[in-house]
C-alpha cells in the first residue's frame, strides 16, 4: 500500500521524502485525508489509554469536537498561512503539496502515542520524567518535519525558512482573529434576527 510506504519513508528518511512527494502525482488528498482522521483518533484514544497520573481527566471529561476542532483548527491555518507566505515570497511548494506534506509531518504523534500511552499504564507517578521526555521528543520529531517539510518543498535557505515559518505562524493569528471577529458578528445577527422573530410573535 502506497500510504504504508510513504509513512516509512516519511519517518525514516524525511528529507528525501518530502523532495519526492512533489514529483509523479504522489501527493495524494486522499493521504492527507486519512492521516488527519487517524490523528483525531489516535488523539482520542492517547487521552483515553493515558494513565491517570500522566493524563488526569477521565474520559466522560474529554470532548470528541473540541479536540478535534484544536487539531484541525491550527492545521488548516498553517496550511493556508503557510502557502499565502511562501507564494508571495517565491517559495515552490503547490497548495496541493503542502496539505499533504503537512499531514505527513503528523506521523510520529499517529505513529508512537498509543505506545506512550500504553506504557504509561505501567509507570508510576515518580517516573514522570520517562513519559514527558518520550513526549517531548514525539513533539519535536513532529516540529522537526515541519520544518524540514517548509525548507524541501519551497526550496528555501535555513534563514528565509525560519522567517517563513514567523510569517506563517502570524499569519496564521490573523486568520483566527478575523475567523473569530466574523463568527462573533454572525452570532450578534443571528440573535438580532432572532430578538425581531419573537417580538414580531409577541406583538401578534
Amino acid at each position: 500500500m502506497e500510504l504504508l510506504s510513504n509513512t516509512r519513508k516519511a519517518l525514516l528518511h524525511p528529507l528525501d521524502f518530502f523532495y519526492d512527494i512533489q514529483f509523479g502525482g504522489r501527493a495524494k488528498w486522499s493521504h492527507a485525508g486519512i492521516l488527519l482522521a487517524l490523528m483525531v483518533i489516535v488523539h482520542m484514544l492517547r487521552i483515553s489509554w493515558t494513565g491517570y497520573s500522566f493524563e488526569g481527566r477521565e474520559s466522560y471529561q474529554v470532548s470528541f469536537l473540541f479536540e478535534s476542532f484544536w487539531i484541525l483548527v491550527p492545521w488548516v491555518t498553517w496550511c493556508i498561512s503557510n502557502w499565502a507566505v511562501s507564494a508571495i515570497l517565491d517559495g515552490e511548494g503547490k497548495f496541493k503539496d503542502i496539505v499533504v506534506s503537512s499531514a505527513y509531518a503528523l506521523l510520529p504523534y499517529i505513529v508512537l502515542s498509543l505506545p506512550l500511552a500504553l506504557v504509561s499504564q505501567i509507570l508510576t507517578q515518580g517516573e514522570y520524567t520517562t513519559y514527558y521526555g518520550i513526549y517531548t521528543f514525539i513533539q519535536c520529531w513532529v516540529i522537526f518535519l515541519f520544518l524540514a517539510k517548509v525548507k524541501i518543498l519551497h526550496d528555501f535557505e535555513l534563514g528565509k525558512m525560519i522567517w517563513i515559518i514567523l510569517l506563517s505562524l502570524i499569519g496564521m493569528l490573523v486568520i483566527w482573529f478575523v475567523g473569530f471577529l466574523i463568527f462573533g458578528l454572525v452570532n450578534q445577527a443571528v440573535e438580532f434576527v432572532i430578538g425581531i422573530v419573537k417580538e414580531v410573535q409577541f406583538r401578534l
